[in-house]
């Protein structure tokens, strides 16, 4: 399943970023809400066909305006609010080493799309795991 977000996660959440928390509260709601908006949007248009993903690989897709280098370690821990998001709307069971696989974390740059979030899920087979 594929989700896109028209925004980027909040650059609050990075390890680096020193400021107020209270920034960081607000700016991890409003990025949480629109990731779970968007997830349940997905699941409302398939209906009674969903079911909830039991051991999911996530893939990410970052579009940047900009080229810049960015650390990928950063920009998974910047998408906290959203992998919540993505786990309270139900699209998966849990966000924990048993439930969820990181896959790719890509970065695209491309002014025309961004900024935009690509959460791409994927149920991993019971051989696989």
């Amino acid at each position: 399943m594929r989700i896109e977000v028209s925004q980027l996660p909040p650059v609050e959440y990075s390890p680096n970023w020193r400021g107020h928390w209270p920034q960081r509260y607000q700016a991890g709601r409003i990025y949480g809400l629109a990731v779970f908006y968007c997830c349940v949007d997905y699941k409302n248009r398939l209906g009674d066909a969903f079911t909830p993903i039991q051991v999911a690989r996530l893939d990410l897709t970052l579009v940047y305006p900009v080229e810049r280098v960015r650390d990928r370690d950063n920009l998974i821990a910047m998408f906290k609010p959203g992998l919540d998001a993505v786990v309270r709307a139900g699209l998966i069971a849990g966000d924990d080493s048993k439930h969820l696989h990181w896959g790719e974390v890509n970065i695209v740059v491309d002014p025309g799309q961004a900024p935009l979030t690509i959460i791409e899920l994927a149920e991993i087979a019971e051989a696989l795991r």
